[in-house]
C-alpha cells in the first residue's frame, strides 16, 4: 500500500512578514524538483496564514497549529474551525504535546477539537507520545491517547503523527528501531477504528528532525513523512529534509 509522504512545518510561536521569502523559496524548490516530492504542509503562527494562503504558492498548502472546540462563543484569543476555513487553511495541528502540557488539553477536549475540525471539511494533524517517564508504559499511553479519535473516521481526513515528547527539541531521538516499530504498533491500534483501512493512514514521525537524521529516519519503512520544528525556519536544512 503506497501512502501520501508529508513533511509538514510547524513554525510554533515563530515567523513574521519577513518570513514570506522563506517560503517563496520552499515553494521554489518544490516546483524546481524533478523528482516526487512529499506533500509539504506550513503550519505558521495564525497571524500568517492568511497572507499566506491566498498567495498563488502551488506547491505549499497551510494549516493552523491548534483550534477551538467550539464554533464561536465567549472564548477570548481562540480560533475555530470555520474562521481557518475562511481563511484558506486546509489542516489543524490537534493534540501537539506542547498544548497538551502547557494548556492542559484533556483527551476529551482533544477529540471535540476533531470533531469540529473534521465537520468543517479540514483535515487533522493529530499528535501522540509519551514523556521520558512514560517510556515503559508507552503501549497504554498511545492506546489511552488514540481515544480521542471518532471512530470509522475517513482515513484521507487524518494524518498521525508520532512525537516522542522528550525528544522534541532536545537533538535526541529513538533508535530508527524504535521509530519504526513504534510506528508500526500505532498502525495495529488504529484498526480498532477503521479496520483494515489503516493501512491508507498517514503516520509521521516528529521529534528533532533534522537535515542530518531525515534520510534515515524517513528511510523507515512504517514512517510515511516528518513534522519538523525548529528545522523547518531554514531553507537549507527544511530543504534537505524535503529531499530525504
Amino acid at each position: 500500500m503506497k501512502r501520501v509522504k508529508y513533511v509538514i512545518a510547524n513554525w510554533k510561536m515563530n515567523g513574521s512578514s519577513k518570513s514570506l521569502g522563506l517560503v517563496k523559496n520552499i515553494n521554489l524548490h518544490l516546483l524546481k524538483k524533478t523528482t516526487k516530492s512529499p506533500k509539504v504542509i506550513i503550519c505558521p503562527p495564525f497571524t500568517l496564514i492568511k497572507d499566506l494562503s491566498t498567495r498563488n504558492f502551488r506547491s505549499l498548502k497551510f494549516g493552523g497549529q491548534d483550534v477551538h472546540f467550539k464554533e464561536s462563543g465567549a472564548y477570548t484569543g481562540s480560533v475555530s474551525a470555520g474562521m481557518l476555513k475562511d481563511i484558506n487553511a486546509k489542516y489543524v495541528i490537534i493534540g501537539h504535546s506542547e498544548r497538551r502540557l502547557y494548556q492542559n488539553e484533556s483527551i476529551s477536549e482533544i477529540s471535540e477539537k476533531i470533531k469540529t475540525t473534521l465537520n468543517n471539511n479540514l483535515k487533522v494533524i493529530f499528535c501522540l507520545g509519551e514523556k521520558a517517564s512514560e517510556i515503559k508504559k508507552r503501549s497504554t499511553i498511545l492506546k489511552n491517547q488514540l481515544k480521542s479519535l471518532p471512530h470509522n473516521f475517513n482515513q484521507n481526513q487524518i494524518i498521525i503523527a508520532y512525537e516522542p515528547v522528550w525528544a522534541i527539541g532536545t537533538g535526541q531521538t529513538p533508535s530508527l528501531k524504535d521509530i519504526n516499530s513504534i510506528h508500526l504498533k500505532i498502525r495495529k491500534l488504529l484498526k480498532n477504528y477503521v479496520g483494515e483501512n489503516n493501512d491508507k493512514i498517514s503516520i509521521i514521525y516528529g521529534g528533532s528532525v533534522n537535515s542530518s537524521n531525515s534520510v534515515d529516519i524517513l528511510g523507515l519503512k512504517h514512517v510515511d513523512g516528518a513534522l519538523v520544528g525548529g528545522a523547518s525556519l531554514k531553507f537549507n536544512d527544511f530543504r534537505k529534509i524535503i529531499d530525504s
